[in-house]
């Protein structure tokens, strides 16, 4: 009885605080991002994909009628929101266009499972399994989006693209989803949360065998009339 309460509703409550943490773990970046006005080394493709990420859980706890899977993504999709749209706002041209294409792909392969569960006149069972693939796949791109800079960061020998407390904390989510999907023998839960704890721990591991390193900022050439002006003090007898 202890050990169901505990697997039923205290590690999903966990996971919910967790999953709060988790999704406003990027906050502080992204607000130095906004106050720079300048993306960065921020790799903004995680967000794009947490925000397709709690879309599809959310629409799976209006199927499956779980609390704790709607309590955990409420925060995340709002949070997702505000911090794609704002490291969009600030993004180069190329990155604007990747972010574009990640949007635009979560969304058709969402409107795609709709269309199916909607007009493939599925029972409840079926229609819960179709989204339930349809979630794990976005969940299984949420958990590895961070993983799209990993060969920079093996040729830079420099974690400064992958986000620390992102990772950990995706380490601790994933386990605690885990141990909830195998309290409920609901395979959609436990089973991308088990393999999102591995992508979380390597990530974590990256970032403490290549740690990030400050950029270091070079003093641009002075201009043809900063240089006559310092050849000028320089020659100019002192009083």
């Amino acid at each position: 009885m202890a050990d169901s309460v505990l697997m039923k509703h205290v590690a999903p409550g966990l996971g919910c605080i967790v999953a709060w943490a988790l999704f406003s773990s990027p906050f502080k970046a992204v607000l130095q991002v906004r106050a720079s006005k300048a993306l960065g080394s921020l790799n903004p493709l995680p967000l794009v994909a947490m925000w397709a990420n709690c879309v599809a859980w959310l629409v799976y706890s209006f199927l499956t009628v779980d609390v704790y899977v709607l309590a955990s993504n409420i925060p995340g999709l709002l949070l997702g929101s505000f911090m794609t749209i704002s490291c969009y706002g600030y993004a180069d041209e190329k990155t604007r266009n990747v972010m574009l294409q990640g949007v635009m792909f979560f969304a058709s392969i969402m409107t795609a499972a709709g269309i199916v569960v909607s007009f493939g006149r599925y029972d409840h069972a079926g229609t819960v399994f179709i989204w339930g693939c349809t979630t794990v796949f976005i969940l299984l791109v949420f958990y590895s989006a961070p993983l799209s800079a990993l060969a920079e960061v093996l040729r830079s020998r420099c974690s400064a693209s992958l986000y620390l407390p992102f990772a950990a904390m995706n380490v601790v989510n994933g386990l605690l989803w885990t141990t909830y999907g195998l309290a409920l023998g609901d395979s959609f839960i436990y089973g991308p949360n088990m393999v999102g704890a591995v992508f979380g721990s390597l990530q974590v591991v990256l970032c403490m065998v290549y740690p990030s390193k400050p950029i270091e900022r070079k003093t641009p050439p002075p201009d043809d009339a900063e240089m006559g002006s310092m050849l000028y003090d320089n020659g100019r007898p002192s009083d």
